[in-house]
């Protein structure tokens, strides 16, 4: 099953890209608890390995990323408004009247996203939504020292207030679901893994920066040396009314989505084809476990394994998805079916990996 605390719990952790500390703090502990040992390299990725008992068999490394999407304090305006800039690819179109947290050195502070009052709202701009740079936030101040005051200052990040919920047949809405759903998951993974030992040496890897680069984790494939990767991620559910018929058939509560495609389409060229091992070993697991597996292929979104498999020799590496409708919005939505099947295919592909599991084309 699930661990929907735990999930909760990590939702509510500020952790905005290049921001991550609070979430180190929480899931080091995690690890440490677990692991037969646990490394941080000095941007801050936790990679928490498990000795397998199998010398011969491949290590791999299983990787989440534990940043989220934001805004930054770009300027203090003398009536105490907030200037901003996005940290990621934030949703411009939902940032409007939302809750959102200032985090600051002496905590959180709450406010919202302004936006002019309908009645008086000029007909030109009735349908207008402003870029992130002409957006404010509102926390309450009347001027520069009030802001200064609540401990507010340039640079300091800001995300969405905390809303987890459940909802609907089996559905849960909350922010940051992207990423911390697949967190759960490799981290309920360790758990079980620090219980059952596996044949394969495991590398449970928690990165950061994804949201501002995807570069993150990097230095800790290079320390780790790992002779494949698995990426968790969400994938874009498409069976809501705007998206039929726009990229592959991804369906909420249909099971995990393995990705046979990602391309990012635009800036810095980017992207993964998964290895044909690892892709054949996922579809037999996932048809001897009778786990659904959805099938992705999809522009628009890259991941960082298009990074990571070009480290060293190369490494073999593939990115299994969760379905989730809306993200990077304040709301997004995952299905717990999905996340427990999920849970179900990793958990069973880790475990059959062995001496004679061989990564090679040709």
């Amino acid at each position: 099953m699930i661990d929907l605390e735990l999930m909760r719990k990590l939702t509510e952790i500020p952790a905005v890209s290049g921001h991550e500390d609070p979430m180190i703090r929480f899931v080091r502990t995690y690890m440490e608890e677990r692991a037969d040992r646990v490394r941080m390299d000095k941007l801050g990725n936790l990679a928490a390995t498990i000795d397998g008992t199998d010398p011969n068999a491949p290590s791999i490394m299983v990787l989440s990323h534990m940043d989220e999407v934001g805004l930054m304090v770009r300027r203090i305006e003398p009536n105490g408004f907030l200037r901003v800039v996005r940290i990621g690819g934030i949703e411009e179109r939902s940032l409007l009247s939302t809750q959102v947290r200032v985090i600051t050195g002496k905590g959180e502070v709450p406010g919202v996203v302004g936006l002019e009052a309908h009645h008086v709202r000029p007909p030109e701009k009735k349908y207008v939504i402003p870029p992130a740079d002409k957006m404010y936030v509102d926390v309450g101040a009347n001027s520069c020292e009030e802001v200064e005051e609540m401990g507010i200052k340039v640079g300091d990040p800001i995300t969405y207030m905390p809303n987890f919920r459940e909802y609907g047949n089996g559905l849960i809405m909350s922010k940051t679901m992207d990423n911390r759903a697949p967190l759960t998951v490799l981290l309920q993974a360790l758990d079980h893994f620090s219980k059952e030992r596996p044949k394969a040496t495991i590398h449970f890897t928690a990165s950061v920066l994804e949201e501002m680069n995807q570069r993150g984790p990097l230095p800790m494939a290079r320390i780790l040396k790992p002779d494949a990767v698995l990426n968790l991620e969400v994938c874009i559910a498409t069976d809501t009314p705007d998206l039929a018929g726009v990229a592959a058939d991804i369906r909420l509560g249909n099971g995990p989505a393995v990705y046979l495609y990602s391309f990012h389409g635009r800036g810095t060229l980017g992207g993964l084809f998964p290895h044909p091992g690892l892709l054949n070993q996922a579809e037999r697991i996932a048809e001897k476990e009778s786990i659904p597996l959805q099938r992705e292929v999809v522009i628009g979104v890259v991941t960082e394994t298009a990074w990571l498999q070009l480290e060293g020799e190369g490494i073999p590496s593939m990115d299994f998805g969760l379905p989730c409708r809306y993200t990077h919005c304040p709301n997004e939505v995952i299905s717990k079916k999905d996340a427990e099947n999920l849970l179900k295919l990793v958990l069973s592909f880790l475990e059959s990996l062995d001496r004679d599991f061989r990564l090679v084309r040709g």
